[in-house]
């Protein structure tokens, strides 16, 4: 990972699942992780075509200046990358592996920043991987991120990692979640102004992002 953030999730789900496929969704602690919180969210797969956002972190959401929840991932994104993205999901869900995304998100203004992604598999009481932990982070830190409206995005590189694989730190998770408490949070990001002013992104030639606002669900959901 190249972000600190998605390096700190990461650890900090090796630590929970101990040593099995997936942690369960209940055991994920938001007190724990609340320096990264901003940008964490857990998503629930429907089927290969619907992956939704049952929680969005404040950053994430004021990134891109719109509400997560409730809003399907894969249709954010032009056919050829929902398609990789329904691939990696798939190994997330099955075969309980970790996929980093990194992409590219650019205005109509012509700025663009580098993003990275992670998807960490969480398990249900009945052992099936339903749900998914991840964070979603800018790489650059330009001062115009937020300001400006993110109208495109397109995949740069996509990794399938076995966690067994990786480099393990040895750490319980009450440490990780201390060493995590204890860093310097995130820079916080500023809303982007006046949303009902905004024109709606051109349909680019890559692949891009439908800003689609969409209603928050209704009644009490189960967390995760």
């Amino acid at each position: 990972m190249k972000h600190k953030n998605n390096q700190a999730l990461f650890d900090y789900w090796n630590a929970i699942r101990a040593g099995r496929p997936a942690p369960r969704r209940a055991e994920i602690e938001p007190g724990d992780i609340r320096r990264i919180l901003p940008y964490v969210f857990i998503l629930e797969r429907k089927d290969r075509d619907t992956c939704r956002f049952r929680l969005a972190g404040t950053g994430l959401c004021r990134t891109y200046g719109m509400e997560f929840r409730g809003h399907n991932l894969l249709s954010m994104w032009s056919d050829d990358c929902a398609e990789n993205l329904k691939q990696a999901l798939d190994d997330v869900s099955t075969n309980a592996t970790v996929s980093v995304v990194e992409y590219t998100a650019a205005t109509n203004d012509g700025h663009e920043a580098t993003f990275e992604m992670i998807l960490l598999p969480l398990a249900h009481e009945d052992g099936t991987i339903t749900r998914v932990l991840g964070a979603a982070v800018p790489v650059d830190q330009f001062t115009w991120i937020g300001d400006r409206l993110l109208a495109r995005q397109w995949i740069d590189r996509l990794r399938r990692l076995d966690p067994e694989r990786m480099p393990k730190h040895g750490l319980a998770a009450e440490n990780v979640a201390r060493r995590i408490l204890a860093e310097k949070p995130p820079v916080a990001i500023s809303s982007i102004a006046s949303h009902a002013s905004r024109k709606p992104p051109l349909r680019g030639e890559r692949s891009y992002l439908r800003l689609v606002k969409t209603a928050t669900p209704t009644g009490n959901e189960e967390r995760g």
